[in-house]
């Protein structure tokens, strides 16, 4: 009975299961060694060589899965800067008053943007690759929509002024970002950083109802 045989005459190799189980950790392996790299040295200085190595896997092999550096740092920078945002969402005490949560959510992605990881990829290296123009689907990713519709709720139950909370979830976030922006690129990160946390503090406690009138 030949080899073949013995196996069955069904059976080619591994199966389907285990050849996505291999093909989705190689990716996994390729992402986690980009993004290491792309944080410490940056995209410039990061080849696919350098990557490939890092990832223990081949030059092939990541061209498998990502067309190329490009293709492979906007993957990395879309999980880093999802992992700042969520940072951010989890600072928010749910037992606070509304407007303490907007201002923990604030402090944490300012917090966020002293790593030198999230700097690196998503405030120094990003705008430059991936550019600085709005996303068109950023309004369909779980945290806008959680956001929005925690601010639109704390409004609907008297705990924030009445605004759009469409338009307040967008100049929140682009108060973030441009923050984080200003972080990156200050000669000294911890000064920016506690600046920018005094200032938006003022700002954003002006979204808490005045009591006083009631």
């Amino acid at each position: 009975m030949t080899r073949r045989a013995e196996k069955g005459e069904g059976d080619a190799g591994p199966s389907a299961t285990l050849r996505s189980q291999h093909a989705e950790a190689t990716r996994r392996a390729v992402l986690d060694a980009a993004r290491s790299l792309f944080g410490r040295q940056g995209y410039a200085q990061t080849s696919v060589d350098e990557i490939a190595d890092a990832a223990r896997v081949t030059k092939g092999a990541v061209y498998h899965h990502f067309a190329n550096k490009e293709a492979l740092f906007r993957a990395v920078y879309a999980e880093v800067e999802a992992d700042a945002q969520a940072r951010a969402l989890r600072a928010a005490d749910p037992e606070s008053p509304p407007v303490d949560q907007i201002v923990a959510m604030m402090n944490a992605y300012l917090d966020a943007a002293l790593d030198l990881e999230i700097r690196r990829i998503t405030l120094i290296d990003g705008p430059a690759i991936v550019g600085d123009e709005p996303d068109d689907t950023a309004q369909q990713q779980p945290s806008y929509l959680a956001v929005r519709a925690f601010l639109a709720t704390s409004m609907k139950n008297g705990q924030l002024i009445d605004l759009d909370p469409g338009t307040l979830t967008d100049l929140v976030g682009s108060l973030a970002w441009v923050a984080g922006l200003l972080i990156a690129r200050a000669s000294d990160p911890d000064v920016t950083r506690e600046a920018l946390g005094q200032a938006l503090d003022a700002m954003l406690r002006g979204l808490a109802p005045d009591t006083r009138r009631r």
